[in-house]
């Protein structure tokens, strides 16, 4: 794949991704109990401590935005993958392996369950090993080249 397709295809993987995350962050953040009832909620029913709902909420929020501008998009892709992973295998795989019909296929049922968070993991981990690319904040502002020249 060409340079130019690469930047194109860490455009779209970061817009689509914020696009997704920004309003699954508002509604946590902002929605009836705000995070507080989400966290509490996590630590209810999954037994996580509640200081990752908090981080979840705010990271799929203010990640989202931060992707969508290509702004620390290592970092957010980092926050939004671990966030993600607890997602697909902590918490909705359970759930969807929890009353698999007669006659269903198992795998398929789990896929069919955590088809969204799984989706989500894949591309936040793509963006943590390509950054934003060519049409990002981080390449405008020259961020990694940054921060590459200050460990050396």
């Amino acid at each position: 794949m060409s340079k130019l397709g690469s930047d194109i295809a860490a455009l779209v993987l970061r817009l689509a991704a914020g696009l997704i995350f920004v309003p699954h962050g508002w509604s946590k953040v902002a929605g009836e109990g705000g995070p507080a009832a989400f966290a509490a909620d996590m630590a209810a029913n999954y037994h996580l401590p509640s200081f990752l709902g908090y981080a979840a909420a705010y990271a799929e929020l203010v990640g989202g935005v931060l992707l969508i501008a290509g702004l620390l998009t290592r970092l957010d892709a980092l926050l939004l993958a671990a966030t993600m992973f607890v997602a697909t295998f902590i918490v909705q795989l359970p759930d969807a392996l929890y009353e698999v019909p007669p006659g269903a296929i198992k795998l398929f049922v789990a896929l069919r369950g955590i088809e969204t968070p799984l989706a989500l993991f894949a591309i936040t981990l793509a963006l943590l090993l390509t950054g934003g690319g060519r049409f990002s904040l981080d390449r405008a502002l020259r961020l990694e080249e940054r921060l590459r020249r200050k460990r050396t």
